[in-house]
């Protein structure tokens, strides 16, 4: 589906088919809200669903490394040839580093990845990240976010929030929001694999 399918979904909603009420820039406004809501919503959840990929490789020598322009929080880095996880620093144990192994730790700053120990050769890594939908890159031909997956709950939220517009009553805003983060977790949480801690028998 493209964003110009779900907005012609919103507006039989809306019953504003000839578009007298609505102009498609503004629908597309409220629809790019709608799913930057929801970027907000699976990462507050840790729903599976709303991660993405970043492979890159290394430099020999090179410490700095952009991170993807949609990103928004890290999942965790890893290195692929042996499929370890590398541990992330705060400001503050990052500052302590003593002569760190290669690429044994990592640090966000800015729009920066930076691993502590420059590696020596080229290898890959992957970033596992939190992507935030940048709205002014969505177009009418644009196929919709998450694989379509989540068009109704943004049909829905659009259509109800334009509603409720004209009313500007912000409770009732804040009531759809809510409606649609509880929809989200309730399709969606389930995808992603619970850990269980179970007492060991000297527990």
């Amino acid at each position: 589906m493209t964003i110009a399918d779900l907005i012609d979904e919103i507006r039989l909603e809306l019953t504003d088919e000839q578009k007298t009420r609505w102009s498609d820039e503004q629908m597309l406004r409220i629809v790019g809200k709608g799913f930057r809501r929801l970027s907000h919503v699976l990462f507050r959840n840790d729903v599976e669903l709303g991660r993405s990929i970043y492979r890159f490789d290394t430099e020999p020598g090179r410490e700095d490394y952009p991170l993807p322009a949609d990103f928004m929080a890290d999942y965790g880095l890893y290195r692929d040839g042996t499929s370890t996880k590398i541990a992330k620093q705060s400001d503050d144990s990052w500052e302590q580093l003593s002569s760190p192994a290669e690429c044994s730790a990592w640090l966000i700053r800015g729009d920066s990845l930076y691993l502590a120990g420059a590696p020596g050769a080229a290898y890959g890594l992957t970033l596992v990240y939190w992507p935030l939908l940048d709205s002014a890159s969505l177009e009418m031909d644009s196929p919709t976010p998450f694989g379509g997956k989540l068009d109704d709950l943004v049909a829905e939220y659009a259509a109800l929030r334009l509603k409720n517009i004209d009313e500007m009553d912000v409770s009732l805003d804040s009531q759809l929001l809510q409606d649609m983060e509880n929809n989200l977790l309730s399709t969606y949480s389930a995808l992603s694999p619970v850990t269980v801690s179970r007492r060991g028998w000297l527990a």
